[in-house]
């Protein structure tokens, strides 16, 4: 372990050691990524401070919220409450890949009158500029004063990996009923891990609140020798859009 205020490494022992690293947010390696300051991902408080900071002191007037999943739409939502103009980026046919077509149909039509511009079936290509301009897959190029990347998270694996447990296909790692590792020492919650679809009984990347906070539960009780097991996660959830009302 490394305590990060002194930089001190030492070896710490433990009975039980549970893994609740969580998710990442997808960065692709797209061109001038690198260069510009203006983009943003979305994890957790420090993000959100600085995405308030450049909002506060530069005073943006065009952002490009780049995913239109749950993370893409409440940034849009709060960004165009700001009064910045908001352009949604998406790749696939639709916003909020869970609903069927006609309903994402209608958060569409309702972005549309809330004065959001939304773009469909088109990726990001580049950024240009220091991430003044983006440059999209179809050619078409967006100017803009700052970018929020939410096109999905990924599986914090790295210790879990380093450690010698196993993980998916998708890179989740690897838990039984019990939420133990292949190391029976090592329990694993949260983002971090592949769960069993309640419903289907395939192995499945829910990341939601709910779920993670029942494993947390269950682990310690488990630790303190109840042998509960995690049924499975049943991904249901809720997106609440002032803007759409």
């Amino acid at each position: 372990m490394k305590d990060l205020q002194s930089s001190e490494v030492y070896e710490e022992n433990y009975d039980s050691l549970i893994l609740s690293p969580g998710a990442k947010p997808v960065v692709p390696p797209i061109d001038g990524l690198s260069e510009a300051n203006n983009i943003f991902t979305l994890r957790n408080i420090p993000g959100t401070d600085k995405i308030k900071s450049l909002i506060d002191k530069k005073n943006p007037q065009k952002a490009v919220v780049i995913g239109g999943g749950f993370i893409g739409l409440k940034m849009a939502e709060n960004l165009a409450e700001r009064g910045i103009e908001v352009t949604v980026v998406e790749l696939g046919k639709q916003v909020m890949a869970p609903l069927d077509y006609e309903m994402a149909s209608l958060i569409h039509t309702h972005l549309a009158e809330k004065g959001v511009n939304l773009i469909l079936e088109d990726g990001v290509k580049a950024f240009k500029q220091n991430g003044s301009i983006i440059e999209l897959e179809s050619g078409m190029q967006i100017c803009t004063d700052m970018a929020i990347l939410s096109i999905g998270v990924s599986p914090e694996n790295k210790l879990a990996v380093m450690a010698g447990l196993e993980v998916g296909q998708r890179g989740g790692i690897l838990v039984n009923d019990y939420l133990q590792t292949n190391d029976p020492d090592i329990y694993a919650i949260g983002d971090a891990i592949e769960v069993k679809d309640f419903i289907n009984g395939n192995a499945a990347m829910i990341t939601l609140a709910g779920p993670a906070n029942r494993q947390g539960r269950i682990v310690a009780n488990n630790v303190y020798g109840k042998q509960e097991k995690y049924k499975g996660t049943l991904g249901t959830s809720i997106q609440e859009l002032r803007l759409l009302l």
